[in-house]
């Protein structure tokens, strides 16, 4: 089942932030235990399925119906190229929770599966992603491995977009401000 193309465009918003310049994971007060980095490589048309139909139909103005589901896997990478240096991979799923002619919000739940070589574990992450607010940041809400008890926050910004035979490469770049509990 193809995805609408408003889906496509509001995940692609999901997992980025914006053209404006990305946030300071952090401001002041304590460091993070780990500064995260990494580029999301989200091959649209490949790598992701509709798994609920929308129970309304859009709204005027908008392709994405209240309800819709997507599950989905997208490959993170130490540069920008999507032929660098694979770090691991984000699977999660998004749902449009809230739609109006101005914006589509869907909630976001996602595992960061992250091995760079030195550190190995996973990232939880959850949180609402309104299509109309800049840029965008998800809390970290739990870890395995090296990040056992981490919380914290992961902000992300847009790089680029390519189309493909198969849909459209959206290239984003991220950083996880990660804590973690003694």
């Amino acid at each position: 089942m193809a995805l609408p193309k408003l889906l496509c465009v509001a995940l692609f918003v999901i997992a980025s932030a914006s053209l404006v310049q990305g946030r300071t994971p952090y401001n002041g007060g304590q460091r993070p235990h780990r500064l995260i980095t990494y580029y999301l490589q989200q091959q649209f048309g490949v790598n992701e399925l509709g798994m609920v139909p929308p129970a309304r139909p859009p709204v005027n103005g908008t392709n994405t119906g209240f309800g819709v589901e997507v599950v989905y896997e997208f490959t993170m990478t130490a540069e920008q190229s999507p032929q660098s240096k694979i770090l691991g991979y984000v699977r999660g799923t998004a749902i449009a929770v809230n739609n109006t002619a101005a914006s589509t919000t869907f909630f976001v739940q996602n595992v960061i599966h992250y091995d760079d070589g030195f550190v190995q574990g996973t990232l939880s992450q959850q949180g609402e992603a309104i299509f109309a607010s800049l840029p965008w940041e998800f809390a970290i809400t739990g870890g395995t491995g090296a990040f056992r008890n981490a919380y914290g926050f992961n902000v992300g910004r847009f790089i680029s977009s390519t189309p493909t035979p198969n849909g459209n490469l959206i290239t984003t770049f991220y950083e996880a401000s990660v804590f973690l509990k003694h």
